[in-house]
């Protein structure tokens, strides 16, 4: 495990060591008890990093075919939140997808799951298209 993980992991133990102790002051304290959960979360992620990130079983049924972001549209911000929820990908990540469309956001799909994800960028405000691998 690389030093950086390994810091950042103890820096948060220690956080929630931190938490319960000054919790058991009661009164105001306990609301210290509600970083417990934020903090036991990124931890867990350092260790299953396959519980974050999954993409939806609909969304990536194989296939031969893409789906291609045009152009995001007035609200980006919604566009980055469906290719998210629809590719599994981090905020940095579906954030630079965003900005520079036209962009392939996802290949190597079904019709149905390239529909679907070209449906939910387009009920967010972008203009989508899903296509066969090779047509454009």
């Amino acid at each position: 495990m690389p030093r950086r993980i390994l810091f950042s992991v103890l820096a948060r133990v220690l956080a929630v060591l931190a938490a319960v102790w000054l919790a058991t002051a009661g009164g105001w304290n306990l609301l210290w008890l509600l970083l417990v959960p934020a903090l036991a979360w990124d931890i867990l992620k350092v260790f299953r990093p396959d519980l974050v990130g999954r993409t939806p079983a609909r969304f990536s049924e194989p296939g031969r075919h893409r789906v291609v972001l045009q152009v995001p549209g007035s609200n980006p911000i919604l566009v980055i939140r469906e290719i998210r929820r629809t590719r599994g990908l981090g905020l940095l990540e579906a954030k630079e997808l965003v900005e520079s469309a036209p962009v392939v956001v996802a290949e190597g799909l079904s019709e149905q799951s390239a529909e679907l994800v070209a449906d939910r960028l387009r009920a967010a405000g972008a203009r989508a298209l899903a296509a066969p691998i090779g047509e454009m």
